[in-house]
């Protein structure tokens, strides 16, 4: 049939180029059959525009028309109305029409298009007239009464705005049916767009089907021809003819393929004959890999016995949270046994563990997202925690090269008990030189300026020790005291002189002269020289003066 022989003919052709072709036009066809769909869409969507601009006009020129009418029958009953009360009803009510039809002109206007504007402005400026005409025969009515108002409304100037004024409703009625007949015979006309897209539309289907069968002709049967054949080689049967293997196309470079794995099936003996050599290859790789694991089973098992010989707990985690390594030291230091704390196992089995045994500060899940967020960040830690049972652990964590984390646990216990014996004995030490009767200086061995002075220091010199330390005693002391305290301090320094109490008349910088007995003594820092010079004082001057 003419199909089959188009199909036939296919072959002539490369493969790729008559797919892309039929791509190209059903590509084409989709493109125009969008693009009237599209234009139809936006001619459709202004139609509507136009009809519902059209519809509210008439409306508007309706409900105009019945609140020019409401009024002047209202203006006729004031014109009737003999009594003044009844006259001001119908001039309440006249100014309510005349309210309801500025707001219906109001809105009117806001909808009118630049093409109508000056079409409209003459009829605005009528109906304006007429509002404000209206307004003036009530404003009469409610002021004087009915004779006020028929002097001023009961003329030809008025009826003659009242007939201009129908007359532009008429324009504008007239004006708005032809539009809409306009718009009508537009609406038959676009019949024409549709049909378009239809016969596109079918002529789309047609170029589907004809592909469908121009692929199921030229590539699918083919293809299955050539598999079948394909599958007789793999059976072993390899004296076959490859079918299309003369087209030019993909189809005849696949049929070629196999014919040429057909040709190799005959050189397959000459492959066995090296199959043995091979094996003989690969044997000495599979030597050569059981050294390379031995050497790494050997460094595993000295990694394995630093981890164990650490003082420390050790545990490492992968990105996301699984256990790397852990030592026996951190399963003892939180009681972890090995079945939980152990490779392979996630972090958040250890975690609800220590806090079954009540040594977790916090949630197992609350720790588990701050420490998640640490190796998001990378960032490296140092804390010490303590525990319920009242053990402070110092934990070193850190990023580990290409992901993970590394954590040390500590046991800081005993270090931080020692700390907090020697800051108990220094705050008893300070509290002993506070409350001694003597006063006690420390100078530094090199500048001799005062460092440390008790409260019996600030007494005896009758000075603040804000104003004391940091200070010489030159800065402190008038002459020849200074030079005095400054030749003794520094022959101790020099051992020079023996370390025994001397009395001394000094001159205090706030406290007049005093007799003192003061004791010198080097303090040395482990060895080599003095580091501090201290001196302890005694007052004796109340003594001295009552012996005399």
């Amino acid at each position: 049939m003419p199909l089959r022989r188009f199909t036939t003919s296919l072959p002539s052709f490369s493969l790729n180029d008559t797919i892309s072709a039929a791509a190209a036009a059903f590509a084409v066809l989709v493109m125009l059959s969008t693009l009237g769909a599209l234009s139809a869409l936006r001619e459709q969507r202004l139609f509507y525009e136009r009809l519902e601009q059209l519809a509210a006009a008439s409306r508007n020129i309706e409900r105009t028309n019945a609140l020019i009418y409401a009024v002047v029958m209202e203006s006729r009953g004031i014109y009737m109305s003999l009594d003044r009360n009844v006259a001001r009803r119908y001039a309440d009510a006249q100014l309510g029409k005349l309210a309801q039809l500025a707001k219906v002109v109001a809105e009117w206007e806001a909808q009118v298009t630049e093409a109508d504007a000056a079409l409209f402005a003459p009829f605005r400026m009528r109906i304006d007239q007429f509002i404000a005409f209206r307004t003036e025969m009530a404003r009469r009515t409610i002021s004087i009464g009915s004779s006020a108002a028929r002097e001023l409304g009961d003329n030809d100037e008025n009826r003659a705005v009242r007939t201009a004024l129908n007359e532009d409703l008429e324009k504008l009625s007239r004006l708005y049916a032809a539009r809409t007949r306009e718009l009508g015979e537009t609406a038959d006309a676009r019949g024409v767009a549709s049909y378009f897209l239809g016969g596109l539309g079918l002529l789309i289907v047609a170029l589907i089907a004809a592909a469908a069968l121009a692929l199921r002709w030229g590539v699918l049967m083919p293809l299955l021809d050539i598999a079948r054949v394909t599958d007789r080689i793999a059976a072993g049967r390899i004296k076959l003819k490859i079918p299309h293997a003369r087209r030019h196309d993909e189809i005849g470079r696949v049929a070629q393929a196999v014919e040429t794995y057909q040709n190799g099936a005959f050189r397959l003996q000459e492959l066995e004959e090296h199959e043995v050599e091979i094996e003989r290859q690969y044997t000495d790789i599979l030597r050569q890999h059981e050294q390379l694991e031995q050497g790494a089973i050997s460094s595993q098992q000295r990694l394995d016995a630093a981890v164990a010989n650490m003082a420390q707990g050790l545990i490492m985690l992968d990105s996301f949270g699984y256990v790397l390594m852990v030592n026996e030291q951190y399963r003892k230091l939180y009681g972890v046994p090995a079945s939980i704390a152990k490779p392979g196992a996630h972090v958040r089995e250890i975690l609800a563990h220590r806090a079954k045994l009540g040594l977790l500060r916090e949630k197992p899940s609350d720790f588990l997202a701050a420490l998640r967020q640490r190796m998001k960040e990378g960032r490296a830690e140092i804390v010490e925690v303590e525990l319920a049972d009242g053990r402070i652990i110092r934990i070193s964590e850190r990023p580990m090269a290409g992901g993970g984390w590394i954590a040390t646990h500590e046991d800081f216990t005993a270090q931080r008990r020692n700390e907090r014996i020697l800051a108990r004995a220094e705050y008893f030490l300070a509290a002993l030189l506070e409350n001694i009767p003597q006063a006690v200086v420390a100078k530094d061995a090199q500048s001799l300026r005062y460092v440390f002075v008790n409260r019996a220091t600030e007494v005896l010199f009758g000075l603040p020790r804000a104003e004391i330390i940091g200070r010489a005693a030159r800065d402190l002391f008038p002459e020849p005291t200074c030079t005095l305290i400054e030749t003794f301090d520094r022959q101790l320094l020099a051992d020079e002189t023996d370390q025994t109490p001397k009395a001394h008349s000094v001159e205090m910088p706030g406290n007049r002269i005093r007799d003192v007995v003061v004791r010198r003594l080097p303090i040395s820092i482990g060895e080599g020289e003095p580091k501090f010079l201290l001196n302890i004082i005694e007052d004796r001057t109340a003594d001295q003066r009552a012996a005399a």
